[in-house]
C-alpha cells in the first residue's frame, strides 16, 4: 500500500495489486485513510483510501466552501475518473458513508456497488436539523477555541464510542493518535460544513438508487441500525447486516465479521 498525493484535495493510499472490482474506502470525520487501511485486503481488490478534506494529510484550507458535502462529491469524482478505469464499489464509513451515498445518487454510473457501514441519508425534519446545524457550529469553535487535545478527550466519552472501551489498548491508542493527528482547524470546518443538519436530506431519493448496496450497522449501536433497518426497505437493492460485538465504528471494533461481509458482497457482484 503506497501513499501518493492526487489533485486539489485528496492525499491518497494506493494499492494496484488487486485484480478484483476497484475499492474506494472513505473513512469518517476525525478520521483518516489509515483508519480504513487494514479493512479489505489490497491481494483482492485495488484499493484507493483517500484523506478527505481537512483530514490527514489532505489539504486543510480556511475556504469554507470547500467543506460541504456537494464539494466533496466534487472532489471525490475527480479522483474516481483519474483513478479509476471502470465502476469501482464505494466504501465509506460515517461521514464517508453519507459521502459515498451523496456520490451515489448523482454519480450512479460510476458506481458498481456501495457500503455504507453506520450511514445515515441526513436528517428529514427540518427543526431537527437546524438543532444539529447549531450544536455542531457550536462545537467546532470549541475545537478551535480548546484544541485537538481537549476535543478529542470530549469525543472519546461520547455515547455513540462507549463499546470502544473494549478494544485493545494497541487499537485505542491507534485511533487516538489518528484523531490527535488532525489539525483543528480542518476538523472545525468539516463539522460545520459537512454537518448532518447542514447536507441536504437524502431519504425522499433513496428510492432511486438502483446500486446493489450493502448496510451495515453494529450490534450495539442501536440509532444507526434503526436508520439502516427504514433504509433498507426504501433502496430497491440493499441489504442490512447487523455485525456482533461492535458499535458504531463496526469495522474498527469486529473488523474480521465487517471484512467478510464485505468480501462476501464483492464475490456477488
Amino acid at each position: 500500500m503506497l501513499r501518493t498525493g492526487s489533485g486539489e484535495a485528496v492525499d491518497l493510499w494506493v494499492s494496484d495489486e488487486g485484480e478484483g472490482l476497484p475499492v474506494v474506502l472513505l473513512h469518517g470525520f476525525t478520521g483518516s485513510g489509515d483508519s480504513m487501511s487494514e479493512l479489505i485486503s489490497p491481494t483482492t481488490n485495488r484499493v484507493i483510501i483517500p484523506d478527505l478534506i481537512g483530514h490527514g494529510l489532505s489539504p486543510a484550507p480556511d475556504q469554507l466552501g470547500v467543506y460541504r458535502m456537494e464539494a466533496m462529491v466534487g472532489q471525490l469524482h475527480n479522483l474516481i475518473q483519474e483513478k479509476l478505469n471502470a465502476p469501482g464499489v464505494l466504501c465509506g464509513y460515517s461521514m464517508g458513508a453519507r459521502l459515498a451515498l451523496s456520490y451515489s445518487l448523482k454519480h450512479a454510473r460510476e458506481i458498481s456497488g456501495l457500503v455504507l457501514i453506520g450511514g445515515t441519508p441526513g436528517i428529514e425534519d427540518q427543526e431537527e436539523a437546524a438543532e444539529r446545524a447549531t450544536n455542531d457550529a457550536r462545537l467546532a469553535s470549541r475545537i478551535e477555541n480548546e484544541g485537538m487535545s481537549e476535543f478529542v478527550q470530549y469525543w472519546e466519552r461520547l455515547p455513540l464510542f462507549a463499546s470502544q472501551v473494549h478494544l485493545p489498548d494497541g487499537v485505542k491508542r491507534s485511533i487516538r493518535r489518528i484523531r490527535l493527528a488532525q489539525r483543528s482547524h480542518g476538523i472545525a470546518n468539516s463539522l460545520r460544513m459537512a454537518s448532518t443538519g447542514i447536507m441536504t436530506s437524502m431519504w425522499r431519493e433513496l428510492e432511486k438508487l438502483e446500486i446493489p448496496t450493502l448496510l451495515i450497522t453494529g450490534a450495539y449501536d442501536e440509532k444507526f441500525t434503526k436508520l439502516a433497518e427504514q433504509m433498507e426497505r426504501a433502496i430497491p437493492s440493499a441489504h442490512h447486516v447487523i455485525i456482533p460485538n461492535a458499535g458504531h465504528a463496526a469495522h474498527t471494533e469486529n473488523p474480521i465479521v465487517v471484512k467478510r461481509r464485505i468480501e462476501e458482497f464483492l464475490m456477488k457482484l
